[in-house]
């Protein structure tokens, strides 16, 4: 009689212990870094960034070190080509410019690697506060499509 009463123990112990193990399992989610991903409110940002002062010109380089995007842009008051940096945040929305320019098709930070050199680029930004500062972007669409 202990025997079978130890036996029932013994398997109620291993099937409390499997259902925990598998609670944790299931409980454990699988952490997205916030660069492959499009932030909650961007669409509605969008249309507020349209808004902002813009600046087209060339893809040339995504610097994930400094989080800056430069783009190559012709001063039509000066008849020169000029390279202008960008600071890229947690704020700024990226979106592809393919048909409807003023429509968002928006795409995560990390998809920006996918971006050729010399692709039809506008940066909507924020006006740097100091004279040598980065202005930050807040939009930045890219005539691509990938």
């Amino acid at each position: 009689m202990k025997k079978k009463y130890l036996i029932v123990i013994l398997a109620a112990t291993v099937l409390i212990l499997a259902g925990v193990v598998a609670w944790i399992f299931l409980q454990k989610q699988e952490i997205v870094p916030p660069s492959e991903v499009i932030r909650p409110g961007a669409e509605e940002d969008f249309y507020l960034y349209l808004k902002l002062p813009a600046l087209s010109g060339k893809f040339l380089e995504f610097d994930e070190i400094k989080s800056e995007i430069t783009i190559l842009y012709f001063d039509t008051k000066k008849m020169k080509v000029f390279s202008q940096n960008f600071k890229i945040d947690k704020d700024t929305i990226f979106s592809k410019a393919a048909f409807e320019p003023n429509q968002p098709d928006l795409f995560p930070k990390k998809d920006l690697k996918k971006v050729k050199q010399e692709t039809q680029t506008t940066v909507f930004y924020l006006s740097a506060e100091k004279e040598n500062e980065t202005p930050l972007a807040r939009l930045i669409q890219v005539e691509t499509s990938f």
